[in-house]
């Protein structure tokens, strides 16, 4: 005799004889089984016997039962009673386990996924923050003799080790007598940004002999470089404008 519970449940008497049991409870338990102390291992024995007793209600505990498939199979079994009659229903905490098994896979699946992602990201973000301190410092030949770098924004570390690369690189390409930076449109000034600032000012003076010279620096750019007792092997200029006028009337000025 069999019923169509979707669990692997028996229905015992007071004697422990088996008298019903669901196709689920076949799929599960050993063919030979006829009483529920043939279900378990002899070692649950003892705990079988405490819930042989009819009580109200119902208590659920924790043993071994011999599985059609394997021996010994670990289940939480839960036992209520009506009258002389007990309901068992077994439930395989193995496949509890494997279901969380299961969606802690596809948990780590899509953090590894969001991680690559975010990691790509990040490089993005990275190679597009790079590219933004290379424009915010542009080497500019406005001659064969003459260039000029304008930088924008904050004067930052890591911009400057940008600005660095690439004004240096284009020094050595070019025969530059003078080499002029243009703060006018930078914001604000941290002391590790000036430091490689500094830095970058004492190679491209190595480089050609002369001190580099810096136009449209601000009062409040005075006052920070001031206070941060920057000594730069510099000229200061006022602007981009009045050096090229100057250039320009030495240009037409009458040979001797």
């Amino acid at each position: 005799m069999s019923c169509a519970l979707p669990v692997p449940y028996v229905k015992i008497d007071k004697d422990g004889v088996i008298l019903v049991r669901s196709q689920k409870a076949k799929e599960l338990l050993n063919q030979n089984t006829e009483t529920i102390q043939d279900c378990f291992d002899e070692e649950s024995h003892n705990k079988l016997m405490k819930y042989m007793v009819p009580f109200k209600g119902e208590k659920t505990f924790e043993a071994n039962i011999k599985g059609k498939d394997q021996p010994f199979l670990l289940c939480d079994v839960s036992v209520s009673w009506e009258e002389d009659f007990a309901h068992v229903v077994f439930i395989p905490t193995g496949n509890q386990v494997q279901g969380l098994e299961e969606k802690l896979l596809e948990l780590r699946m899509r953090l590894s996924t969001t991680d690559f992602e975010l990691f790509e990201k990040k490089e993005a973000l990275e190679e597009a923050l790079k590219r933004l301190d290379e424009l915010s410092g542009p080497f500019i030949p406005i001659s064969e003799k003459m260039a000029f770098v304008p930088l924008f924004g904050d004067i930052t570390e890591s911009k400057m080790i940008t600005v660095t690369g690439n004004a240096l690189k284009a020094a050595y390409e070019g025969q530059f007598e003078e080499i002029f930076f243009d703060l006018s449109a930078t914001g604000e000034i941290d002391e590790n940004g000036v430091q490689k600032l500094s830095e970058l000012f004492r190679m491209l003076h190595y480089m050609n002999g002369k001190p580099v010279k810096i136009i449209g620096v601000k009062p409040k750019h005075a006052r920070q470089l001031n206070s941060l007792n920057v000594n730069w092997p510099v000229y200061f200029e006022s602007s981009l404008k009045d050096v090229l006028i100057e250039h320009l009337q030495i240009g037409k000025a009458p040979q001797s």
